[in-house]
């Protein structure tokens, strides 16, 4: 009796033991419910966003090259339009100036890029801005012989990777008294043997003082340079203009008008020719019109050609800018069409100008002379280092460069071949 009493009570001790763990387990845990699973994802998400904001521990030279921006072009104009000027030796030259800003944060640097015309020029006030200084572009022109629109434009170099070429313009209208149009008489392939001839008109736009029109008359015409060179002019009606030049704002106001014919009589030597000539006239502001007449007389037995030697039109080699620390130097060919052998005493040079201008041949082999029909003569043109600073770029004859050859045998068949040469020597 008494061992059944005990494992009775063995028994009820165990149960006690094993409800008290049993409740105390079951205490500890939750019941489950979608809000727990919905706050769970919240907080990751949260959590998510706070790493995503939180800064990166960077090197500090890092961040700071990724904040730099480098040199930087800032320019609020870059044209300038001068308006309507009565042309005049008081306002036919000019000048506008241009600003460049460096608003990066490295230095800036600017350079001369070119430009449009031999009758423009600029000045660049400072070659080297830091952050936030600014520079002065000085556009200067000259339009002694321009008539009528006027446009043209320079180039400032720059080491801004997003603005590499900075371009600068100027266009006006001048109205001068007298225009002649074209502008310059061009006789791009002339010939040798026969006469060519140009057309042009003069537009005279003078008032009297009472505002009624101006009566031109063109007095005469003076080619005394050139004896090859003839000229006629006779006096046309106003009914003469066309539509769109009665619409232009130059030609609108057209007072007189007159029509040219310009002829080039044969004998002139081979190559590129430039004259002016001087029209006369009872006109009080311009009593002398002068015009260029330019052209190529192309030859039937020598001829020129090259990279850089306009065969097509002006009949000018153009170097550009050279550098007087270095040797320039260009390759021509001088081609013979003539049955005359190509050596020193046939194929030579007449003269140059700037007399250090040097020219150079390589003739060809007799057995090449032999067996080709034409002759082929290598011509190297070179401006040797350390050549006097200056520029030989025209307009006018005197200004450009030349080359004058000489191919022939005997003095009564020897050609000459004009060749101007066209650059302008720097630093």
């Amino acid at each position: 009796m008494r061992a059944i009493v005990a494992t009775v009570l063995c028994g009820l001790l165990l149960g006690a033991v094993v409800g008290v763990g049993t409740g105390k387990i079951q205490s500890s845990r939750r019941a489950w419910t979608p809000s727990m699973e919905i706050n769970t994802t919240v907080k990751a998400a949260k959590q998510a966003v706070a790493n995503a904001d939180a800064p990166k521990n960077e090197p500090a030279e890092t961040a700071a090259s990724k904040a730099k921006i480098g040199p930087r072009v800032e320019v609020l104009e870059t044209s300038f339009d001068f308006g309507i000027l009565e042309k005049s030796v008081a306002n036919e030259k000019g000048e506008h100036p241009f600003k460049i800003k460096n608003v990066g944060d490295e230095t800036l640097t600017l350079a001369n890029g070119g430009k449009g015309c031999f009758c423009t020029d600029f000045e660049i006030s400072r070659k080297s801005l830091r952050p936030g200084e600014t520079a002065t572009v000085l556009f200067k022109w000259d339009a002694a012989r321009s008539g009528g629109v006027f446009n043209q434009g320079v180039r400032v170099l720059t080491n801004d990777p997003k603005a590499p070429e900075v371009d600068f313009a100027v266009r006006g209208l001048y109205t001068a008294p007298i225009v002649c149009e074209p502008n310059e008489i061009s006789f791009p392939n002339a010939s040798a043997t026969s006469e060519s001839t140009r057309t042009f008109r003069l537009f005279g736009f003078e008032h009297n003082d009472d505002g009624t029109p101006f009566p031109l008359e063109i007095l005469g015409v003076d080619a005394d340079e050139d004896a090859l060179l003839e000229f006629q002019i006779e006096k046309a009606d106003l009914a003469e203009l066309t539509d769109k030049e009665r619409a232009h704002n130059l030609f609108a106001n057209t007072t007189n008008l007159f029509k040219g014919v310009a002829t080039l009589k044969p004998g002139k030597p081979q190559g590129a020719f430039q004259e002016i000539v001087r029209v006369r006239t009872n006109s009080p502001k311009t009593p002398v019109l002068e015009i260029v007449v330019g052209g190529r007389v192309a030859g039937s037995t020598v001829r020129l050609s090259g990279r850089r030697y306009d065969d097509k039109g002006t009949g000018y080699l153009t170097l550009d800018a050279v550098s007087t620390r270095e040797t320039t130097e260009e390759q021509l060919r001088l081609t013979i069409l003539d049955k005359i052998p190509a050596n020193a005493e046939t194929v030579r040079v007449k003269s140059v100008r700037p007399d250090w201008l040097q020219v150079e041949f390589v003739y060809p082999s007799e057995e090449l002379q032999k067996a080709a029909p034409v002759r082929v003569v290598g011509t190297t043109v070179r401006i040797p280092a350390g050549s006097p600073q200056g520029a030989f770029m025209g307009p006018n004859k005197e200004q450009l460069g030349e080359i004058v050859f000489a191919v022939g045998e005997t003095p009564e068949t020897t050609q000459e071949i004009v060749l101007p040469v066209r650059f302008a020597v720097g630093p």
